[in-house]
């Protein structure tokens, strides 16, 4: 492999950014579950059976309706495009974007239109004519989830979609970073969402034997626990993140940030963080999750992302971690073979607050990653980890995702 130069031009910074999943949908609601540290994961049946969800909470699902009744053109998509426009109002928002000032948009899901793909296809088996709604088609293929958040936020750039399985939305990011460092954008609107809270997907977990069992357990999805190695407790959530990206000098990085000291709030536009580093790496299959017992590609994408930075190391690790036996212990060994035991980050995780939201889970992961670099703080674990983390001022968090076909990518984000 060439050897990677950090980039010179890599003042690419969030400026803004809109989630909604079962830690809220908005900066208070988040910030408030994050400090409560309460697991927002509720048992509901499913094929029968108990199951341990991370669904919308009544507030989230309240904010939703209002932004589809507010929109009647949106009625007959699919809930995973609901989701993607939600969080795409809101980081455009934030970021004070108006029509075309978002360049272009890369929006990525696992699974895509998971609900009405199923609700089409049962209907077509129980017709014995065929005869199909003429919206089949339209809103169900991959590509509807970007193209109708470029028509919401009216932007007249590129627009694209993407699946990467459950690394989709760091992908998407990685993306956008290579059209704005490439030139051909200044700004884009990036992430991922997912509603894949269906008996047909969450059956599909239980087939690979890697969903939690722990159903009425007050925390059914523990990744990095003491035990990983021996028990599966993967939980699925739903939602969707998206963040506003765009190329700002050294000048209007301190404007911005002279005006957001001096007035009260967060002001439209301001630097929320920088990404100073991206890698991405593949390995070959070799069992039904893709990945290696020593994590070889997460460790590799990593690596790439600290060359890319110009840092010696990060002061936090977001770990993918989605609460499977291998995956966890891939992941924890990948991280313990590229940094020193002694001088191992904070490692943290939030799927066993929200659940693990597939294609989306990068992006949220980013927004715990923010609140981090803002507050200071992490979530600690309420069961035991083989790790301890020490406190320190967090300056650097490292992002990771992982997924199915053994595709890993990670993320640096800096003060």
């Amino acid at each position: 492999m060439a050897k990677l130069e950090p980039a010179r031009d890599d003042g690419i910074y969030i400026t803004g950014l809109g989630t909604i999943s079962a830690m809220g949908w908005d900066t208070q609601s988040v910030h408030e579950a994050y400090r409560d540290g309460e697991p927002r994961l509720r048992p509901r049946e499913h094929n029968g059976k108990s199951t341990p969800v991370g669904a919308l909470p009544d507030g989230a699902e309240r904010a939703l309706q209002r932004f589809l009744d507010d929109n009647p053109r949106y009625a007959e998509l699919d809930r995973t495009v609901h989701l993607a426009l939600y969080a795409a109002r809101r980081a455009a928002k934030m970021a004070g974007w108006r029509g075309s000032d978002a360049g272009g948009v890369t929006i990525g899901s696992s699974r895509g239109a998971t609900g009405l793909l199923e609700k089409y296809h049962a209907e077509f088996l129980r017709k014995p004519d065929g005869k199909m709604n003429p919206l089949t088609s339209p809103t169900t293929t991959l590509g509807n989830i970007s193209n109708w958040v470029a028509q919401e936020l009216g932007t007249n750039g590129p627009s694209g979609e993407m699946s990467s399985t459950c690394s989709t939305s760091t992908y998407a990011i990685g993306t956008a970073l290579a059209w704005i460092r490439g030139h051909m954008a200044k700004r884009f609107v990036a992430g991922g969402a997912e509603a894949p809270l269906t008996d047909f997907t969450i059956a599909q977990m239980r087939a690979l034997r890697i969903y939690s069992r722990d159903a009425e357990s007050p925390y059914p999805c523990r990744p990095c626990a003491a035990d990983a190695g021996r028990k599966n407790t993967m939980v699925l959530g739903e939602g969707a993140g998206v963040v506003a990206l765009e190329y700002l000098d050294e000048s209007e990085v301190e404007r911005r940030s002279d005006r957001a000291r001096s007035e009260r709030g967060t002001p439209k536009g301001t630097p929320l963080a920088r990404i100073a580093g991206a890698g991405f790496s593949v390995e070959p299959i070799a069992t039904n999750t893709s990945l290696s017992e020593e994590g070889d590609s997460l460790r590799r994408s990593m690596r790439q992302a600290l060359a890319l930075s110009g840092l010696d190391g990060v002061d936090c690790i977001i770990t993918h971690t989605p609460g499977t036996a291998l995956g966890d212990r891939a992941e924890l060994n990948a991280i313990r073979r590229l940094f020193d035991d002694r001088q191992l980050p904070i490692l943290t995780s939030n799927k066993w607050l929200l659940g693990h939201t597939l294609g989306a889970a990068g992006v949220l992961a980013i927004e715990y990653a923010l609140y981090v670099l803002r507050t200071q703080q992490w979530v600690p674990y309420p069961y035991p980890v083989p790790f301890t983390n020490t406190s320190r001022q967090i300056r650097s968090v490292m992002v990771n995702s992982v997924g199915f076909g053994g595709n890993a990518g990670s993320l640096i984000l800096t003060r």
